[in-house]
C-alpha cells in the first residue's frame, strides 16, 4: 500500500468506545494523527460508514467525544496493523489537540 499520509502518526494504547446498531463497543486505539486514527477492532464497519466515538483519557479521567467516517478497513490480522478499521474526524473531538501534543512530547 502507497504511504498517503501527510501529517505524523504516533503509535498509541488508548481505550475507545462507540455504539452498533447492536450493542456498545469497545476497542483500543492503535496509533492517531491530527486527521484521524486506527481502530483495532474484530467488528469494524463498512468503509464510509459514520459514527460517534469516545476517546479515555485516563491521566485526565476523562472521555473526549467525536464524530468519525470510516476510511479504510482491515478485515485480518497483519503484521503491521491488526484487525481494525481506519478512520478520519469529520468532527474532532475537544481535547483531541491537547492529547496529539502529549504524544509528540512522548514519542
Amino acid at each position: 500500500m502507497d504511504e498517503r499520509r501527510v501529517t505524523p502518526r504516533y503509535e498509541v494504547v488508548l481505550k475507545v468506545r462507540y455504539e452498533t446498531d447492536k450493542a456498545f463497543q469497545e476497542a483500543a486505539i492503535h496509533n492517531l494523527s491530527s486527521g484521524g486514527l486506527y481502530l483495532t477492532t474484530q467488528t469494524p464497519f463498512g468503509v464510509g460508514s459514520e459514527f460517534e466515538l469516545e476517546i479515555e483519557l485516563p491521566e485526565r479521567g476523562e472521555w473526549i467525544k467525536g464524530r468519525c467516517k470510516v476510511v479504510w478497513v482491515n478485515e485480518i490480522d497483519t503484521e503491521q496493523y491488526p484487525r481494525g478499521m481506519g478512520v478520519v474526524f469529520l468532527q474532532r473531538p475537544a481535547g483531541y489537540t491537547e492529547l496529539l501534543e502529549n504524544c509528540q512530547k512522548s514519542g
